[in-house]
């Protein structure tokens, strides 16, 4: 009675034993994770791999992220693992399928407006920012006894007393935390001077986040908003001069200014000649209506009386003349200068808070971030393939790479009618499986698994009783010829870390390209190559590479075309009231002259206007923000040079100018930097010197530069570790000639066939099988082209290195001499500047009074004064441009300067810590920080801390 119990009780819980694994795995296994598991999981991964290959002092990465920044353009605010489908092309959209339906779909792109709220509050810190004094031309009136009497424009920064900052071997390395970047105090209106300031540290601006942030990113700005309140009223002149044109039409003894008393019937000089075409408004002209922009408290040819001999001038009163030549015009409109209105109010940002933009907003940098994660996760996948790897499922399909530990069987229903062949079926098969599967360093695969099979056959005796049979499979393969060894097996892992190993270096290089790139807009010629002028040696980059110093100069150069044109405007005027001065010499031609002149100018300036707008939209794209963004550049780099060009037109004005106070003058522009390398001097072979010959050190110094540059590029490590890679396939490829021996070893324990338990397994019931596969190497042709061609990739990679150490000596010689040139140019610029000031000023002294003759006066007079107008136009349009020289040999100095430090490889790749020593001046603290906005000179607010003190 026992026994028929036991048949209706026992088999109850074997019967169902595998229902509830089957049940976990329908559930378990369909729905699978969320995308934001499988999105951080990769995170974890990639940051890992990357901040290990980063530990290298000289390219190290503090911190890594390739999620925009929260105040970037093209921050996204919404769930990155569910986006709204963005806006669709509506013609593209009705003539294809559609498969998917978003739920959410945007009318534009979206588009971050964070950096407009960064521009607001840099806006609202200037305008708190104290007034600085007027530095218009012309501002500070003249005074005696030359450029000691003039108002003393601010002194240029000079340059820095200590070591060059990127000399190897002072210091720690870059990053190792032993190097402190030079740190400058930020400047607070709240801030108290003395022990209680403190210096702050660069930021991370990946990182970086403001302080109660709004919750919403607020809509872009309206164009409207930058308009004044009083919009509609035109602001008025602060210029004399200016204004007395405007609103007196006669001179004091009540004649038509420009035409004598008396002599009415002459065309007054403030209207155009009607035998010359009208002439359509320049932008930016200084005197579009070609009026006295003099200043009006120097003497005119019709109030001065010749007091020399047969009515000619004294020379005292020529060189009084001769300040009328140098008018004093208005300030220069940044606003109209950029194209906007002339009474908007756009936003000016300064060096070092255009770099703050573009370490933000910058597509290229994103790029390069993007591309060091890609290649991280090659790594990832190739780490996981020597890890254990489990699968389980419903004959599942995904295998590991050591494949599965037994047969994979079909889930099915069978049924067959009893007349098919075979009779009549009606069976369920259900099969689960789980394993792990480990791939070894030596090429073995080991697999181990579990496998189940539960089958119900329906037209049975007992439909309900399954037949369960169950194995514990576990095998082994070895390849011993080809395919095994660590060599080949490990190749594939070996080449994913080295290559982020050369990817986190290019990005480090990347770096110091970007800050070279958007502090002076350079290119980059790529080593071992013929062709160059890319903007990034690693590529990826779309946006134009201007640069901020480009910008502020071209900015510059309008300013002094706009002098250009007010002087020649003020030449013609002269002109026009000396022609009927018996004394003078003058006829109509050299009128003319001056007016083709005056026209030239007016076209110069057009065409230079032109170029800074193009080159401001050009450097807001570099920047990553849109080209109609009302933003222009600060000019306070700029300054000292505006400083000494206006120093000049006050030492012309005066009456009692000395031409030895020109050298004081001249001097007071910008001094260069020099620069260190390897305890050598690059400015030190030419200090001093007059024929610039003294060469004896020359090639030491670029031998030390070029042995500095092969130890520190961190492209010549990836070139060389790259050599080695080449020398590695050679054994890689001729593995794969070798014949082929792989042993097989699998072994299964199974349940009973009479078993319904899935887990009763039986040591008896057991297999065990031994598979041995050999080939001899008969067929390999393939496999020889791809050794013989590891072989060739060897020798050229050899000669490919050669070439680029040579490409980089050749790079670096040439560095150093441009370098070196554009200082000697620099100091020829200058005394240029002086001769051409001095040619000039006795060029039109000798207009006004000529020199005395006998027989034939009158001809020697037209002559002379013929001569001495073409001497004149020549030195006023020499004296501009050796302005603009000056400026433009400046800007190529500090591109070769800045250029040399990125070739040779010494540049920081810290952002921040290259921009506070390469321009401490403009350095004022963490950008996103207060301060940032002041463009007094760095030592400013420490000098006023100190008075405080003293005080």
């Amino acid at each position: 009675m026992a026994e028929p119990r036991s048949k209706k009780t026992a088999p109850i819980p074997y019967r169902f034993g595998a229902a509830p694994a089957l049940l976990a795995l329908l559930l378990g296994t369909q729905p699978g994770c969320t995308r934001e598991f499988f999105r951080e999981w990769a995170n974890q991964d990639v940051s890992e791999a990357v901040f290990e290959k980063s530990r290298d002092p000289r390219w190290r990465l503090d911190t890594f992220s390739i999620e925009p920044p929260a105040m970037s353009r093209f921050a996204d605010p919404y769930d990155p693992d569910f986006p709204p489908a963005p806006p669709d092309d509506h013609a593209t959209a009705a003539m294809s399928p559609v498969p998917q339906s978003p739920d959410n779909q945007l009318m534009i792109p979206a588009e971050g407006t964070g950096y407009i709220e960064m521009l607001e509050r840099w806006q609202q810190e200037r305008e708190s920012l104290p007034k600085p004094p007027k530095r218009g031309n012309g501002a500070n009136p003249a005074q005696p006894n030359g450029p000691e009497g003039v108002g003393q424009p601010a002194a240029p920064p000079g340059p820095s007393q200590t070591p060059s900052p990127f000399l190897p071997g002072t210091g720690a390395p870059p990053g190792a935390g032993a190097t402190t970047p030079p740190q400058a105090s930020t400047w607070k209106l709240d801030q108290k001077a003395g022990a209680e300031s403190r210096k702050t540290t660069p930021i991370l601006l990946a990182d970086a986040r403001t302080v109660g942030a709004k919750k919403v990113i607020p809509p872009p700005r309206p164009a409207s908003s930058f308009a004044t309140a009083n919009a509609e009223q035109p602001k008025r002149s602060q210029d004399g001069a200016v204004r007395k044109t405007a609103q007196q039409a006669v001179d004091a003894d009540n004649s038509v200014r420009g035409v004598s008393p008396g002599d009415s019937q002459k065309k007054p000089t403030g209207q155009p000649d009607s035998n010359l075409t009208p002439v359509s408004p320049v932008p930016l002209d200084p005197n579009p209506n070609e009026r006295d922009m003099a200043d009006p408290n120097l003497a005119r040819p019709g109030q001065m009386t010749p007091e020399g001999p047969k009515g000619a001038f004294t020379q005292e009163q020529a060189a009084e003349l001769s300040g009328v030549l140098v008018p004093s015009i208005p300030d220069l409109n940044e606003a109209a200068a950029a194209g906007l209105p002339s009474n908007s109010n756009p936003y000016k940002v300064t060096m070092q808070q255009a770099f703050t933009l573009a370490l933000i907003n910058s597509r290229a940098y994103q790029s390069q971030l993007e591309g060091v994660y890609s290649t991280a996760l090659a790594v990832t996948l190739q780490r996981f393939q020597f890890q254990p790897q489990f699968y389980a499922g419903l004959s599942p399909q995904t295998a590991p790479l050591a494949g599965f530990a037994g047969a994979i069987t079909p889930n099915r229903f069978n049924y067959q009618t009893r007349f098919s062949p075979g009779g009549q079926v009606s069976a369920l098969q259900i099969s689960e499986v789980a394993g792990v599967g480990k791939l070894l360093n030596s090429g073995g695969q080991l697999a181990l698994g579990f496998a189940n099979q539960v089958v119900f056959n329906l037209v049975g005796k007992n439909p309900i009783q399954p037949s369960v049979q169950s194995s514990l499979p576990i095998s082994f393969v070895q390849p011993f010829l080809r395919g095994g060894g660590r060599a080949v097996i490990l190749e594939a892992l070996t080449q994913a870390e080295r290559n982020l190993v050369y990817q986190v270096r290019l990005f480090a290089k990347f770096r110091q390209e970007f800050i070279v790139a958007v502090l002076m807009g350079s290119t980059v010629q790529s080593l071992g190559t013929t062709f160059g002028g890319t903007a990034f040696s690693t590529g990826s980059n779309s946006d134009p590479t201007t640069g901020f110093i480009p910008v502020a100069f071209n900015l510059a150069q309008v300013s002094i075309d706009r002098r250009n044109v007010a002087y020649f405007e003020q030449l013609v005027n002269l002109y026009t009231q000396l022609i009927d001065g018996e004394a003078s010499g003058l006829t109509q031609l050299q009128v003319d002259q001056a007016r083709s002149n005056l026209v030239r100018a007016r076209q110069t300036l057009v065409q230079d206007t032109l170029t800074y707008r193009f080159s401001l939209d050009q450097f807001k794209q570099q920047l990553g923000l849109p080209p109609d963004l009302p933003l222009i550049c600060d000019l306070s780099l700029v300054q000292p040079f505006v400083d000494v060009w206006d120093s000049i037109d006050d030492w012309q004005r005066d009456p009692k100018r000395d031409l030895k106070d020109l050298p004081t003058l001249v001097g007071k522009v910008p001094q260069l930097e020099d620069v260190v390398i390897d305890g050598r001097s690059m400015l030190g072979l030419y200090k001093g010197s007059t024929t610039y010959s003294e060469e004896e050190e020359l090639e030491d110094v670029l031998q030390a530069g070029v042995r500095t540059a092969l130890e520190y590029r961190l492209d010549v490590m990836n070139q060389r570790a790259q050599l080695y890679d080449a020398w590695r396939q050679i054994r890689v490829q001729a593995n794969s000639l070798k014949g082929i021996l792989n042993v097989g070893v699998t072994n299964q324990v199974l349940t009973p066939p009479t078993s319904t338990n899935p887990f009763g397994f039986f040591s008896q019931a057991t297999q065990f099988s031994l598979v041995l596969n050999a080939e001899l190497p008969l067929i390999r042709l393939a496999e020889r082209n791809n050794f013989r061609g590891a072989i060739v990739s060897y020798e050229r990679q050899r000669r490919n290195l050669q070439n680029i150490e040579d490409s980089l000596k050749v790079q670096l010689r040439q560095d150093i001499r441009q370098m070196q040139v554009a200082a000697i140019t620099y100091e020829i610029a200058k005394q240029s500047l002086e001769l051409n000031i001095r040619l000039k000023d006795q060029a039109f002294e000798q207009i006004i009074a000529p020199p005395q003759g006998g027989t034939g006066q009158g001809l020697a007079q037209s002559a002379n004064a013929a001569t001495q107008t073409t001497n004149l136009i020549n030195f006023q349009q020499s004296l501009i441009q050796a302005e603009g020289t000056l400026q433009n040999v400046w800007q190529n100095f500090q591109l070769a300067r800045l250029s040399l430090y990125r070739d040779i490889g010494t540049l920081p790749y810290d952002e921040w810590e290259a921009f506070s020593e390469l321009f401490p001046a403009e350095y004022r603290g963490p950008s996103l920080g207060t301060g940032t906005s002041d463009t007094r000179s760095a030592r400013a607010p420490a000098a006023e801390a100190a008075a405080a003190v003293a005080r």
